[in-house]
């Protein structure tokens, strides 16, 4: 479904009813209480399975992880040279043995002696300190140290990356590539993770038709179920499609009963004022309603509430741009919340507009920018273009929001405004 004009959050346009001189609405609430509503309120998945490494990546811990060996498990070599005795730097010393990665050499040397070693490779237990092999002169089997390290320089200490039984990782922790690699420096074969999150979602709208199809006068073809389950993909995440629902009661009643066996339910259209517009009362009547409206353009009609006690349901605007980002704002957080994962904020920059923007005060608005570096080396952004809520071309364009603060009236070519960088829509990003 696209939104109705009532539903509109068209740059260029204003809401029905508003004041020409402010966009606010009186029963919005603020993009932070939405959040921490929703926060508060989906349930905590509890459910865990044991996965081998090789499957762990990107889903959460349910353990906190501690360390089963100290890594590394002996000193270490962090460079090419020679392991010698700190107090013999003034000497000749002779090669008397090699220490290879792998191939460690005796513990023992006479005096004056050094062993060459190589990164990596176990530092013998007379030695204290490793020079690197750039800082000696070597005439046959002798060096001469010609620039002299510190006591105990290049020597990795036992522990030194992680130490036995302290905390490696927390319970929560999602698993990337770094973590992935320190579990796998720790012999760690397996993790106990939580379950998948299962999103049931589906579209509305008499006017929609999947790919494929003869678009007939009036119809449009559905992007928000593609653009949606790509912003949700995920390891941890399976997408339930439940297709296209028409604009009446009972055809969203039937959907959402068939989604009763999901973690979240997700829907884009139907949620403002509209003749057609049946989220709202459909959620009050089979569950409860927690928020309808934030002060976030595009994207003000959000509907979230819950089906039954257990259930969260998002109902998302039906313009695309307006879905993806109350999306990213609002879904997603919700499945860090339910997962136990920290909710981070997404950074922000600042960068020199090259272009006017204006705005009516009372909404905190996000328009898709480019950003880049001038040859000065300043930041500085520009928007994609036209900005309605339909305009998918605006995020696959864009690599970062301009985000314009609830009061703001706009800005002028050369302000200092505020950026939040992504790659969410497309890998523009610098």
């Amino acid at each position: 479904m696209t939104d109705r004009k009532s539903d509109s959050d068209s740059t260029f346009g204003l809401n029905n009813g508003m004041d020409t001189d402010n966009d606010a609405d009186p029963n919005s609430i603020s993009i932070e209480k939405a959040q921490r509503i929703i926060a508060s309120t989906v349930p905590r998945v509890s459910e865990t399975e044991e996965l081998s490494i090789e499957r762990a990546l990107g889903r959460v811990l349910s353990e906190d992880m501690l360390a089963p060996i100290d890594v590394p498990s002996f000193r270490a070599s962090a460079m090419d040279g020679y392991a010698f005795r700190f107090a013999e730097r003034e000497n000749a010393l002779r090669i008397s043995e090699n220490s290879l990665a792998g191939h460690p050499s005796n513990d023992s040397a006479n005096a004056n002696e050094c062993h060459r070693i190589t990164t990596g490779a176990r530092v013998p237990d007379f030695a204290d300190t490793v020079v690197q092999q750039e800082n000696v002169v070597l005439n046959d089997k002798l060096i001469t140290i010609t620039k002299q390290p510190p006591m105990g320089h290049h020597v990795r200490a036992i522990g030194s990356n992680s130490e036995k039984g302290t905390l490696l990782m927390q319970k929560g922790q999602r698993l990337g590539a770094a973590q992935i690699a320190s579990l796998c420096a720790q012999g760690i074969q397996s993790v106990p993770v939580l379950r998948k999150i299962q999103v049931a979602m589906f579209s509305t709208g008499d006017e929609l038709v999947n790919g494929g199809r003869v678009l007939s006068p009036g119809n449009i073809y559905d992007a928000n179920r593609a653009l949606l389950s790509s912003l949700l993909d995920s390891p941890g995440i399976e997408v339930i499609d439940v297709g296209i629902v028409d604009d009446s009661v009972d055809a969203l009643q039937n959907a959402m009963q068939q989604c009763a066996n999901a973690d979240i339910v997700l829907s884009s259209g139907g949620v403002s004022v509209g003749d057609a517009d049946f989220v709202r009362p459909v959620l009050e009547q089979l569950g409860q309603l927690h928020i309808w409206k934030i002060a976030i353009k595009p994207g003000r009609p959000l509907t979230f509430g819950m089906l039954g006690k257990q259930q969260p349901y998002f109902g998302l605007p039906g313009n695309p741009v307006s879905a993806a980002i109350t999306c990213l704002f609002f879904v997603k957080p919700a499945i860090k919340a339910m997962l136990g994962e920290p909710i981070n904020t997404m950074p922000r920059v600042h960068a020199t507009l090259q272009t006017s923007l204006k705005k009516l005060p009372g909404r905190v608005e996000y328009q898709r920018g480019i950003l880049k570096m001038s040859e000065a080396g300043e930041w500085q952004v520009s928007t994609t273009g036209m900005q309605d809520s339909h305009v998918v071309t605006s995020l696959h364009r864009a690599n970062c929001f301009i985000e314009l603060a609830f009061d703001s009236t706009g800005f002028e070519e050369g302000d200092q405004v505020t950026i939040i960088p992504f790659s969410h829509f497309s890998d523009n990003l610098l």
